[in-house]
C-alpha cells in the first residue's frame, strides 16, 4: 500500500528566534492510520501538522501528499487540498463571531460549493447530533461555553469528510462526556471511511487509543 504521506524534514528554522526544530525527521503515514504525536512544549508538534496540513511551507525538505510532491502543487490547488481532503481541529482554528455556529461549520461547503449537496446535508445532521451541538447552531460563538465552540470546531473540521483528519489537542476543553463524543466520532470515522488520524496531545490515555505514538524531542 503506498503511502498517503511521505515527509522529510531537514530542519524548520525560526530566523528570529534564532533556533530550528524537526532536523532530520522523517514521517511515512499509511491511508487509514490512527498516528499521535506527544512530546513537552516546544519540540515542533503543532509546527509538524501545520507543514503536514499545508499551511507551512517555509521548511527545508520534501513532502509528497497523496503521491504528488507538494512544491509542484499551485495555490489553488494547495487551498482546495486544504479545504476538501484535509480537516484541521487546531488551536487556531478561530470560529467567525459574526456569523452563527450552524454558518461557521458549513463554511468549508460553501467554498466548495456543496451547501445544498443532500448527501452533505445528511452528514451535517449526523455529526452534530452525535456530538450534542443542535441546541447551539443558532447562536453566535460569543454566546457560546469553550466546550461548545470546540465541537462547533471539530465539526468544521470533518464536514467535509476529508482523506486526513489533523487535531491539534482536540479534547482539551472538553468534560469527559464531551471528550468520548469528539474521540468516538474521529474513530468512527476511522472506521467506517479508512480516514486517516493524526492527533497532537498530552494526553497520553488518548495517544494510546491511536495504533501508533511518535514522541518528538528537542533537538541536541
Amino acid at each position: 500500500m503506498n503511502s498517503i504521506i511521505k515527509l522529510e524534514i531537514l530542519e524548520k528554522t525560526f530566523k528570529k528566534k534564532d533556533f530550528s526544530i524537526l532536523n532530520d525527521f522523517k514521517l511515512e503515514v499509511e491511508p487509514g492510520e490512527r498516528l499521535s504525536i506527544i512530546g513537552e512544549s516546544g519540540v515542533g508538534k503543532t509546527s509538524l501538522l501545520n507543514i503536514i496540513g499545508l499551511l507551512d511551507t517555509q521548511y527545508q525538505g520534501c513532502y509528497k501528499l497523496f503521491d504528488s510532491s507538494v512544491k509542484d502543487l499551485s495555490r489553488n490547488k494547495l487551498a482546495k487540498w486544504r479545504n476538501q481532503k484535509i480537516g484541521f481541529v487546531l488551536q487556531e482554528s478561530a470560529l467567525i463571531n459574526s456569523l452563527t455556529i450552524e454558518d461557521n461549520i458549513k463554511l468549508p461547503l460553501m467554498y466548495a460549493n456543496r451547501k445544498k449537496d443532500i448527501t452533505i446535508q445528511d452528514r451535517f445532521k449526523r455529526i452534530v447530533n452525535k456530538i450534542g451541538i443542535e441546541p447551539i447552531l443558532k447562536k453566535k460563538p460569543l454566546d457560546c461555553s469553550g466546550g461548545q465552540r470546540a465541537r462547533a470546531v471539530f465539526a468544521r473540521a470533518v464536514i467535509m469528510n476529508p482523506q486526513i483528519i489533523l487535531s491539534d489537542e482536540p479534547t482539551a476543553s472538553l468534560d469527559l462526556e464531551n471528550r468520548e463524543k469528539i474521540i468516538n466520532l474521529l474513530f468512527d470515522m476511522n472506521k467506517e471511511f479508512n480516514t486517516t488520524v493524526i492527533t497532537v496531545t498530552h494526553d497520553l490515555d488518548l495517544a494510546n487509543r491511536h495504533e501508533r505514538i511518535i514522541t518528538l524531542k528537542r533537538n541536541e
